[in-house]
């Protein structure tokens, strides 16, 4: 079909495209360590020809939980290669569900485009009966050649449903209905009858409204995440301040709260090494705000951030910056 919208297809792997070893392998395909070969799953959709023209682009290919910043940071200058030379007018970028909700606000911190880029991953591997990845990527493409999707940030599409790159996570380990935003809830969705509706705009900031530019970028600042719990004491953070981080993420209990004794330490680092400390809450849903107290202590509240988003936005933070109100006024931003 003539005029078709062109959308790259970036697969980075995960379990949409593993292969098990039967189709009741639903659990440890993973161990199988097939994947379907290059292009074939475009050739599994040849629906996608009346939708948009779809082009492979060659990027690795492993477990979203092997991913390093430097992966990240090669998608980046990836993505902006692709619109940069005039290949497509919107990306589907194919991931593992592990940590695709990670890479998602990566890239919605990141990319200065305003150009849609959709994450999408499955729950089932491809080889799986019912597996849910083929309908997700169609979805994808349709999302990402959609006019109404640019401006939008990086979105996220699985079960029928765009989320926003900054608010989505997963929250189950197998079902097909594992990804949610429990805030704030879906942009729109991707409907049975081939309509792309949405309902939201975000309003945090991203992509080409932030002052975060990796593109020349070849690596991050180490942050390394803490977790509070009963009788938590100060070696995880001493040991992260001995390793070279420069900041600490603490996924506090209730409203961001840690415990005495990593306080302690976390007023330590801070006066001996300058390290920043963002608290975030292990709690499933709602803000960690700044007190003033926290404020004199040079803390910052990653507010409904979950920990490893959090983490995200303060390494890039301190590509800029080791002032805490600064890096306080990016996290009130996006």
């Amino acid at each position: 079909m003539a005029n078709l919208p062109r959308v790259a297809l970036i697969i980075t792997g995960g379990t949409i495209d593993s292969v098990g070893k039967d189709r009741l392998d639903l659990a440890w395909y993973i161990e199988a360590g097939k994947r379907l070969g290059d292009g074939e799953l475009l050739q599994q959709l040849p629906e996608l020809k009346s939708i948009a023209e779809v082009q492979e682009v060659p990027f690795r290919r492993l477990p979203s939980h092997a991913l390093v910043d430097k992966d990240w940071l090669d998608l980046v200058r990836t993505i902006h290669s692709i619109f940069d030379q005039d290949k497509a007018a919107g990306i589907v970028i194919t991931h593992g569900t592990n940590t695709i909700e990670e890479t998602a606000y990566f890239l919605n911190l990141t990319l200065k485009t305003d150009k849609p880029v959709v994450l999408v991953g499955s729950m089932r591997p491809s080889s799986a009966i019912s597996a849910d990845g083929y309908l997700n990527v169609v979805n994808a493409v349709k999302v990402a050649a959609d006019p109404n999707s640019r401006g939008r940030g990086c979105l996220l599409v699985m079960n029928d449903t765009i989320f926003n790159g900054r608010d989505v996570t997963k929250n189950a380990t197998y079902r097909v209905e594992a990804f949610q935003s429990r805030d704030l809830g879906p942009l729109g969705y991707a409907d049975g009858d081939g309509k792309i509706v949405y309902y939201h705009t975000p309003v945090k900031k991203h992509t080409v409204d932030t002052e975060l530019d990796v593109r020349n970028m070849q690596s991050l600042p180490r942050v390394d995440i803490v977790v509070s719990y009963v009788g938590a004491d100060g070696k995880m953070i001493e040991a992260a301040a001995a390793a070279g981080a420069k900041g600490i993420v603490s996924a506090g209990t209730g409203a961001g709260r840690p415990t005495p004794a990593e306080d302690e330490a976390f007023d330590r680092m801070f006066k001996e090494k300058g390290m920043i400390m963002c608290l975030c809450s292990r709690v499933a849903s709602g803000r960690v705000v700044r007190s003033p107290g926290l404020t004199r202590r040079g803390f910052v509240a990653g507010d409904n951030l979950q920990p490893w988003k959090a983490r995200l936005l303060l390494a890039l933070a301190l590509t800029k910056t080791n002032n805490a109100d600064e890096i306080q006024r990016m996290f009130d931003t996006y």
